[in-house]
This record gives structure tokens, C-alpha cells and sequence, in this order.
């Protein structure tokens, strides 16, 4: 309990300060930005507001007096106290920087930002966490190329713009163009894909973003639909695609069962022990190409129990990729 206040008392005071350096900017402020910008509400942005007035600083309305629009007095332009790592957050920091793919689109940013990290750090051992952490994967996608169409999906995003996209799917021949809508941006098995919609279709459209070829940020905004939920969209998808959830039961053989246990496979997952040793890995959500995907990594290990048409797919598959271990091979 104690430790859950203290975070966030910490957040809090983070929050203040970063509301206390938009207001000396200047600029076109409003509450709900403000409580869009820190993720919090519109109350407690008016409640932080008057914790700066209590320490000192006047805060005033618009011209009309309303502060949904608050400015600082002249007079209360000093400079703001300094935001200060302490070490073990400069670890946390170097930490995710190894953990971050070589081929990021911000790699360069990235090493800047380190370096001052670095600098900042007291104690050696915090340095030296770089050089006990190494980031290792294959089938990396590399997104430096793609950085200006990232940032400007980021923009998108931000300000609810319409995009007009020319995009290519791998089943295309040519690209095609079209507006979009662009909702959020997720990382899936270390590929960036975009959530949004290309009007006037209800349906949500998943875009890989290196298969954008090129981007533009309209003038045209759009409204985000209501019934959008990320957390849904996570909870029912088991990777990109977003398809109606089944109930998944997979069996696995007793020697992979400790490798299926250790980690979490799905939010929603529940693991039955069987009496041979084996176990039953259930969890809803849909996607049946990448849950088949899947299961089919773990070779014989894996079993579907249901639903039957999942198994059935599995089946199919495994039936197809037989067939060139059945004739002599080409080059024996």
C-alpha cells in the first residue's frame, strides 16, 4: 500500500511540473488537453492547477476569465525546478534501450539520449548495465526507412487528421491509394502496425507500416468511433488480426508443458494440469491464421482440442506439409 502511494505521489508531482513547463511555454492551453496530454482527467488537472497557485504561482483564465484556458502571470514566469533521474530510473532507461531492436526507426535519437544518460548516472554500476544486456532476434523488420511515415501517423493520431495513404498489401501486385483514419499505432512479435479505419467502411483496418509507401497528413479530421477500445482489441486479438474470439484449448505433451507454463501466452489464458503430466493452455480470442501459426511452432507437442474448425485447420496444414517429405527429395 505504502509503496503503491508513494508511485503515486510520484506521478503527481511529475504531472505538476510537466503542466508547470507547458504553462511556461505559453502557447494555447486548454484543460482538456492538459488531461489528454498526462492521460488523466479534467479534475485533476484543476486540482493540480491550484496546487502550483498554493506554491506560488498566479494562474489566470482567458480574456473572458474562463479556466478552461489558463495562462501564467507574467510575474510567475521563473524557471521551473529541474526534472533529476535517480539511478536506478537511468538503469531502467538503459535497460530498455538495449532491449530495443537494432533496426529501430530512432536507433540514432536513441544512442543521444543514452549518452546522456550515462553522463547523468553516479554510480558505475549503472553504466555498466549496457554492456551485461544484449538484444538478440532474427526476422527483424529494419523501420529506419520508415521513420518520417511514423512520425507522421504519430501526428495523425495526435490530432485526429485524415490520412491518404498509398499502400500494398503482400498478396498485391500494385499499391492502391485511399484515405484512412489512423487510431493507434501497436507492436506485434517486433512488426509496427497501425489500428484505424478507412472511411466509409465500419470495419477496423490493420496496416503494416513498412508496407506504406507513402503517407499524407490532410487538412480533414475525423472523429474516433466511440466503441474503439485498445484493451478489447488486446484481450480479444492474439496478435494483429482482430476476428470474432473462440474459445482455444491446446494440449500439451508433458516435456514442453514447463516451457508453456512459464510464460504468458494470452491475457485471458488458463492452464489445466493433467495426471500424466501433460496440460490444457485455454484462452479466448481470435485470429485463426496466427493462433494456428502458433500452435504449429510447437510441432508435435501441441494438440488442438477445439474448436473443431481450428482443428480441422491444423490438420489441413499439417497434412500439405507432409507432402514433399513423401517423395524423394530433388536433390538427394
Amino acid at each position: 500500500m505504502a509503496e503503491r502511494s508513494s508511485q503515486r505521489r510520484d506521478r503527481q508531482v511529475v504531472r505538476i511540473l510537466g503542466i508547470l513547463g507547458a504553462l511556461l511555454e505559453g502557447g494555447h492551453l486548454t484543460i482538456r488537453g492538459l488531461a489528454s496530454r498526462f492521460g488523466t482527467r479534467r479534475e485533476t488537472i484543476y486540482r493540480d492547477l491550484r496546487a502550483l497557485e498554493d506554491a506560488g504561482y498566479p494562474i489566470m483564465g482567458d480574456d473572458s476569465g474562463r479556466l478552461s484556458h489558463p495562462r501564467l502571470l507574467p510575474e510567475g514566469r521563473r524557471h521551473a525546478p529541474q526534472l533529476r533521474f535517480s539511478d536506478e530510473e537511468i538503469t531502467a532507461l538503459l535497460w530498455a534501450s538495449r532491449q530495443m531492436a537494432e533496426k529501430s526507426p530512432f536507433r540514432e535519437a536513441l544512442g543521444a539520449a543514452t549518452a546522456k544518460l550515462r553522463a547523468m548516472a553516479r554510480e558505475e554500476r549503472v553504466v555498466g548495465i549496457e554492456s551485461v544486456v544484449t538484444e538478440a532476434g532474427w526476422g527483424i523488420k529494419d523501420y529506419a526507412p520508415h521513420r518520417g511515415t511514423i512520425l507522421r501517423l504519430v501526428e495523425a493520431i495526435l490530432r485526429h487528421s485524415r490520412c491518404e495513404v498509398e499502400y500494398q498489401s503482400p498478396a498485391a501486385d500494385a499499391t492502391k491509394v485511399y484515405s484512412y483514419d489512423p487510431y493507434r499505432l501497436v507492436t506485434v512479435a517486433g512488426g509496427l502496425y497501425c489500428l484505424g479505419k478507412v472511411p466509409p467502411h465500419e470495419n477496423l483496418t490493420t496496416l503494416a507500416v513498412d508496407r506504406i509507401h507513402t503517407l499524407k497528413v490532410t487538412d480533414a479530421r475525423f472523429e474516433v468511433d466511440s466503441t474503439f477500445d485498445i484493451d478489447r482489441y488486446r484481450r480479444e486479438s492474439f496478435g494483429v488480426i482482430w476476428e470474432k474470439p473462440m474459445n482455444v484449448t491446446i494440449r500439451f505433451s508433458a516435456d514442453q508443458a514447463p516451457y508453456v507454463r512459464e510464460r504468458v501466452w494470452h491475457p485471458t489464458q488458463n492452464i489445466r494440469e493433467l495426471p500424466d503430466g501433460r496440460i490444457d493452455l485455454s484462452f479466448r480470442a481470435g485470429g485463426e491464421f496466427e493462433i494456428a501459426r502458433w500452435i504449429l511452432s510447437w510441432g508435435d507437442a501441441a494438440e488442438v482440442i477445439r474448436p473443431t474448425r481450428l482443428r480441422q485447420h491444423v490438420q489441413l496444414v499439417l497434412a500439405r506439409a507432409l507432402k514433399p517429405y513423401g517423395r524423394q527429395s530433388a536433390l538427394s
